[in-house]
């Protein structure tokens, strides 16, 4: 299999995959109340329109039925869904009175700039240190190294994202209370104010030390391992037998990196909150507070998509890691 076919049939992977989360979407949120017979329409409706009279608020319902065609066969609803979905057509937000795509993309570059870079960066980290501590193993900054990341790692991140928001923004003023009003796309100062801390934030507890104690421990396995001691015993200069034990470690962490992605995801929620950074997080927050089905829908899939691209890029580094993978 070369390196075309294998980056295929990773692709309709990563497809099927998001297909079967929309289907979950689609079931939990349109198909199983109509099951228990109640109307999806309620979902969409807005909630500030409830205190009108009766008929006010049946007419809302009405047009919304129609407009999402609520009232055809479920079958039909399925494919009108997933059209719309993958078509980009994420339907109508009535309580901001805006389209859920125009929302999504206004949101969604915040927090790309916010989860890409230490995605990246604390992968590469988690590599050289965990790398490190294994060629230093049982030594002193090998113990100090491992016993900070298993401490890291049983501290919980969102305890630690509190206390330093409340000491870097509150007691000591060199970050923003909320990033709401000083952040622009436009304005690298701005970006790099508001950012650094949830970046450092993000690289140091969001999968990295897991990652890093993975790293050493499996390093750790290659060099006692037998090609290794065969490498040295056949002359390999030792600076390339650290290289290959590097480089059999790197596959177990870049397989990590695609669980710790959901951990990353998911902390932004509380990370931009906190920080007031308006991305996809704070949207789905708002959207939750306000029972607002179409926009809280409408950011999901685009969570799950970028998340998705994410993995696939994942996928495409392993034949450069091990070449071997191109032939499974």
């Amino acid at each position: 299999m070369g390196f075309l076919d294998y980056a295929i049939k990773r692709a309709v992977d990563r497809i099927i995959l998001l297909l079967g989360l929309v289907i979950l979407l689609w079931f939990v949120v349109e198909a199983l109340p109509e099951i228990f017979g109640v109307n999806p329409a309620i979902w969409y409706a807005p909630v500030g329109q409830l205190g009108r009279s009766a008929s006010y608020y049946q007419n809302i319902i009405n047009d919304i039925t129609t407009l999402y065609g609520f009232n055809q066969p479920l079958y039909v609803q399925f494919v009108r869904y997933l059209y719309a979905l993958f078509s980009f057509n994420l339907g109508y937000d009535f309580q901001h009175h805006e389209y859920v795509i125009n929302e999504v993309m206004q949101y969604l570059p915040y927090t790309i700039i916010l989860t890409l870079p230490p995605f990246i960066f604390q992968t590469l980290l988690a590599i050289v240190v965990g790398a490190y501590a294994a060629l230093k193993r049982n030594k002193v900054i090998d113990h100090i190294i491992s016993n900070y990341l298993i401490l890291q790692y049983n501290i919980p991140g969102f305890f630690i994202l509190a206390v330093l928001w409340v000491v870097f923004a509150v007691y000591i003023k060199v970050i923003p209370i909320s990033g709401l009003q000083v952040l622009h796309l436009n304005n690298i100062m701005s970006i790099f104010k508001v950012y650094w801390l949830p970046w450092v934030i993000q690289v140091f507890i969001f999968g990295f030390p897991v990652r890093g104690i993975l790293m050493r421990n499996t390093m750790v396995d290659v060099l006692d391992s037998d090609f290794v001691k065969y490498a040295r015993l056949s002359g390999l200069k030792e600076s390339t037998v650290k290289a290959i034990a590097r480089r059999n470690s790197i596959i177990p962490v870049v397989t990590r990196t695609g669980i710790d992605l959901a951990f990353i995801l998911g902390g932004i929620y509380f990370v931009e909150y906190i920080f007031g950074i308006p991305g996809m997080g704070y949207l789905g927050i708002i959207a939750s507070t306000e029972l607002n089905i179409p926009l809280l829908t409408g950011s999901f899939f685009f969570l799950t998509l970028y998340a998705l691209i994410v993995l696939y890029a994942t996928d495409l580094i392993y034949p450069l890691v091990d070449p071997r993978i191109k032939l499974r």
